[in-house]
């Protein structure tokens, strides 16, 4: 009688079946309390490794900027310990250095090194204090917008009421977008500074100094101090002050000569909603924050408000995260249970009734498990870990089948009792079942060394699957063997169904199937060609672009930007005249797309700068006339009939220019990992040589089919006159800075102090009146020497005329322009149009303005993530191939199994092929938890056929060498594996047929992933049933060959 070997500690369990039930219970206990701390949002939360140094200089142009700050910070930033890249970016009034450090590296010392860098350097005197920041990840809950028809004042106090309420409601952080900095303006006549015999900026230092609290010191011990009040908050308190005073009594007050108003600082961006003034409140959560609870209180803030806001005030919102999370968690959630059912039906249809009860109970308990590792581990509920989990439905279940379905032989064919049979199960299954759970952990090892944001988001999916694995291990070892024994109705007699079907099924086993596995074994040499042959035409497809590839699609967006420039010159009329035109055209767009109804949701007008919903965009310090935008938010994707790129080009056909445009884009911002499809970088000094440049890569750019939205960051500012001193000027001994000071406080003004109003600083400002700060006047303007004398400006000094470029960007030390643009991946993916630019001119621009050049965006970010993936994927290989070596106690047998691997792009590719799907980064990860599916099931096959001949070996007294033996072990192992192997395959595929046929739009970036798994399963378990064995008679002829020609030589 053959003794079958039982494990003692598994023995325990199924003995004990209150242990394994504690076991269970406790595992659904500690997932029940997780789920509901989970946080749920859209993409999963991202460190953000950056320091921010931001400078203020007011009044300075971006070159004075570049030149005064930029210059003197980035040498100090660039050698700091941790440092990956310092990029720059100069505008007027304001320069912003951004230090990105390596991943994972602490941002508290990063700070501190910093700072002190910065400390070290002596600023132009006029520049504000540095302002260092740490960046730190908050995520859009939702956009808040008011207006009517009110004053801006009316919105202020409105809106900081609502922020306040927003804050005290568990909101993490709230921006008011659209509110000017208030002033206090003083407005001076030149003539009469003249009279004065003063300058402004000795104007200023005389309201300054009667403006001021000054400490008066201290006396009786410090006990009691004395201060002198002049601090001045009100306009009615500056016009009486004195500003000089004659002996006879006679006195010159402020009010006399100039003109006090309360106003708003010069340059002001501004929003507009159907042509009323407007606020935005941009509402954002911590990484500890739910983004659908922070939503919720929102909704419960701004539904009390509008009692508080009034009737005049109407209150919106777009952008709202939570809507578009809510549907799309709903949608995988949908797609899951639909999984789940067909993941049910399988089992039913393969196992008995009794075995695939128990069997499906696994998931719930593996589940609820992974949940709270999920929490352990900072995880959230998210399109990402849900299709994590979604891709764990299929593997979930397979170590328990494995060990269930053997129970059943056992019984069936060993005649081995309910109690013993799951005994034996688990305990010849634990070694296999845990190397495949090994290998499968290693397969994702690549997914976990990938870095940065790419890495971030998709590292969701292998600590879900990884955790799904450990729970499913436990449950399918430690309780689901006890539930096989304690529950077995011994009398419980098949059905005519299962009768029918088993019967069936072994007919077909042992009939075709057998004839089938004989036939490709005996031709092993021609089946393994196949394979390969079929593997060189899936590379071919691939390469020949029969299946397409791009990096990161996104779901369909429904905020549309339209951001246009004037050039330089164009009077402000004309800028709000294509704001108007950019509106009309709108209004024709929607008539146009009528049959889809209120397809407009929410529209916002900016003047003065840029739209951009990207976090570590910093807001302009001063608006441009030059610049306006426009914000559209369409009805969700699956809720209209028009597609956004339809609408975009619709749009810009029906927008009339006017004179003065130039440039026009209109794109809708992507989710996912920052940076554009298209990104090339020229690095160099000379500003006009970069422009250059940048204009003839844009010519050729736009020859690349399906680009859109092509544009540099190197653009014209507003017209400078440039003052140089002439021969009377040098002759009065007069410094071109001394000048240049004068002219500055007299048209940008001068800012005498601040005070603080509520969350705000009020700015008092001196400036020339404006009727006289006209640009054709400025000769007129006059300039007071020391000793009190006044000449006109155009007596002492040179004008010329130029046109200085508004911003100027730099990285890790160079100045640098930045071409970017969107790309159709049907036509033309970021690879394909690096190799396009590279082909056709981009080198020689490079070298005929002496400029490097780089690519950057999504190129650089798939470089990097294909880099560390390569270094992951050898890591993961040379794993799985050191577990195999410990489980099967051999050097050669694991290439056996490992030969499987590369043949899932057979499958990934046909399946891409006949969907008509792109193939994405998100496809290669899916071929890497294909990988850990196809090792699993080789795994298991391989044990099989090794069982298989000791079982032989036993029944005959042949020796280990006889070929007939070892063929009919491995045709026997494979035929008997026909039924498991089928069933992990199907319930696998099964979990993921719902998603891949999913037709919402917002589901379609994860389709490619299933189309991998499930094509690539389907093909393997093919090829696993045929290629393995055939590898191992191909493995057992070589043996043989190497035995031959050692017996000959000894002959």
């Amino acid at each position: 009688m053959v003794r079958f070997k039982e494990s003692s500690f598994l023995k325990f369990f199924v003995e004990h079946r209150t242990s394994a039930n504690i076991i269970m219970l406790l595992m659904i206990i500690i997932g029940l309390l997780s789920i509901g701390k989970l946080n749920k949002q859209f993409f999963p939360d991202f460190d953000v490794e950056v320091v921010a140094v931001t400078i203020d200089w007011p009044g300075a142009t971006a070159e004075e900027i570049d030149k005064n700050i930029i210059q003197l910070l980035e040498p100090e930033l660039r050698p700091i310990s941790g440092v990956k890249k310092v990029s720059s970016k100069s505008v007027e009034g304001l320069g912003r250095t951004q230090v990105e450090f390596q991943y994972g590296y602490d941002m508290q010392k990063g700070r501190t090194d910093i700072e002190t860098a910065v400390s070290r350097i002596n600023f132009p005197e006029k520049s504000k204090k540095p302002r260092i920041i740490v960046g730190e990840f908050f995520d859009t809950v939702t956009r808040i917008v008011l207006s009517g028809k009110v004053s801006l004042s009316e919105l202020r106090i409105k809106s900081k009421n609502l922020k306040e309420l927003l804050l005290n409601s568990g909101v993490d952080k709230v921006d008011i977008l659209g509110l000017p900095k208030e002033e206090i303006l003083i407005e001076i006549p030149q003539l009469e500074t003249a009279k004065l015999k003063l300058s402004f900026n000795q104007i200023a230092n005389l309201i300054k100094s009667e403006t001021q609290d000054v400490s008066g010191g201290s006396y009786a011990d410090g006990s009691l101090r004395v201060r002198t009040e002049g601090e001045k908050r009100l306009v009615d308190s500056f016009k009486k002050l004195e500003l000089k005073s004659s002996s006879s009594g006679g006195r010159v007050l402020l009010e006399d000569l100039a003109k006090i108003t309360y106003s708003i600082e010069k340059g002001s961006i501004l929003k507009v909603v159907d042509g009323n003034p407007a606020v935005e409140l941009w509402v954002r959560r911590s990484k500890t924050s739910d983004a659908i609870e922070v939503s919720k209180n929102v909704e419960n803030v701004i539904s009390s408000s509008q009692s508080l806001l009034g009737n005049n005030i109407k209150i919106e919102t777009y952008n709202t995260a939570a809507e578009l999370i809510q549907e799309r968690i709903s949608l995988l959630v949908k797609n899951g249970l639909s999984g789940l059912c067909i993941v049910l039906a399988v089992l039913f249809l393969f196992l008995s009734r009794n075995t695939a009860i128990w069997v499906a109970l696994g998931i719930p308990i593996a589940f609820l498990a992974t949940f709270a590792v999920m929490l352990v581990t900072g995880q959230s509920i998210n399109m990402i870990s849900l299709f994590g989990l979604i891709m764990a439905l299929g593997i979930v279940v397979d170590d328990a089948i494995v060990v269930g379905e053997h129970t059943s032989y056992l019984k069936t064919k060993r005649k081995l009792d309910s109690s013993q049979a799951p005994v034996v199960a688990a305990s010849r299954m634990s070694m296999p079942v845990i190397s495949a759970m090994l290998t499968t952990v290693a397969a994702f090892i690549p997914l976990f060394m990938v870095k940065g944001v790419i890495g971030e988001i998709i590292a969701a999916i292998p600590w879900v699957v990884c955790a799904v694995l450990v729970a499913s291990l436990i449950e399918c070892f430690l309780v689901l063997p006890a539930h096989l024994a304690h529950f077995d109705n011994k009398n419980n007699l098949p059905g005519k169904f299962r009768s029918w079907f088993d019967n069936k099924f072994i007919y077909f086993q042992e009939g075709l199937f057998r004839k089938f596995v004989k036939l490709t074994f005996n031709y092993r040499y021609v089946t393994f060609m196949v394979a390969i042959g079929m593997f060189i035409v899936s590379v071919g497809m691939m390469s020949g672009g029969r299946v397409l590839f791009s990096f990161f699609p996104t779901p369909e967006a429904d905020i549309i930007i339209a951001n246009f420039k004037m050039h330089s010159g164009t009077k402000k009329t004309n800028t709000l005249e294509m704001l108007n035109n950019i509106e009309i055209g709108l209004e024709k767009t929607s008539k146009q797309f009528s049959y889809s109804k209120n397809l407009v949701k929410f529209k916002m007008s900016t003047i003065g700068d840029r739209t951009s919903f990207s976090n570590d965009a910093g807001p302009s310090p001063i608006g441009s006339d030059l610049l306006g935008s426009m914000v559209v938010e369409l009805k969700t994707a699956d809720k209209r009939k028009v597609r956004t790129k339809e609408f975009i080009k619709a749009w810009k056909d029906n927008i009339q220019s006017v004179a003065g445009l130039d440039k026009l884009t209109i794109r809708a911002p992507s989710g996912g990992p920052p940076g554009r499809d298209l990104d090339v970088r020229f690095q160099g000094e000379k500003l006009e040589n970069l422009k250059k440049a940048s204009d003839e890569l844009i010519q050729i750019a736009r020859t690349i089919p399906g680009v859109t939205s092509l544009s540099d960051n190197l653009e014209f500012g507003v017209q400078e006159r440039i003052l140089s001193l002439n021969n009377k000027g040098q002759s009065l001994g007069l410094s071109i800075s001394e000048i240049g000071e004068q002219v500055r406080s007299a048209i940008n003004g001068v800012v005498i102090s601040e005070f603080p109003k509520a969350d705000e600083e009020v700015a008092v400002r001196l400036k020339l009146i404006k009727n006289e700060k006209q640009t054709d006047m400025i000769n007129d303007l006059r300039i007071i020497t020391n000793i009190g004398t006044s000449f006109k400006l155009e007596e002492i000094i040179t004008i010329s005329e130029e046109v200085p470029f508004a911003s100027i960007n730099r990285k890790n030390g160079f100045r640098e322009v930045t071409i970017s643009g969107d790309l159709f991946p049907q036509l033309m993916n970021t690879s394909q149009a690096r190799q396009f630019l590279l082909q056709n001119g981009l080198p020689e621009i490079a070298k005929k303005y002496n400029l490097n050049y780089r690519f950057d965006g999504k190129d650089l970010e798939q470089k990097e993530t294909f880099a560390d993936m390569k270094i992951g994927s050898i890591v993961g290989l040379m794993l799985i191939y050191f577990i195999l070596a410990w489980v099967f106690k051999s050097w050669s047998r694991p290439l056996t199994i490992m030969i499987m691997i590369p043949f899932a792009f057979i499958g990934a590719v046909l399946g891409h092929y006949i969907l008509g799907l792109t193939m994405s980064i998100l496809s290669m990860f899916a071929l890497l938890a294909l990988a850990g599916i196809v090792v699993n099931n080789s795994i298991i096959l391989v044990s099989t056929i090794e069982r298989r001949f000791d079982d032989l070996l036993n029944d005959t007294e042949n020796s280990f060498n006889d070929q007939n033996i070892i063929n009919e072990a491995i045709i026997s192992g494979v035929v008997d594996r026909l039924r498991p192997v089928l069933l992990t395959s199907l319930t696998t595929i099964g979990g993921l047929s719902a998603l891949m046929f999913e037709k919402s739009l917002q589901a379609q970036f994860l389709i490619p992933m299933a189309a991998t798994i499930v094509f690539g399963l389907g093909v393997t378990a093919l090829l696993v049933l045929i290629i393995v064995p055939s590898m191992m008679g191909i493995s057992n002829d070589l043996s043989n060959f190497m035995k031959s020609l050692k017996e000959g030589n000894r002959r």
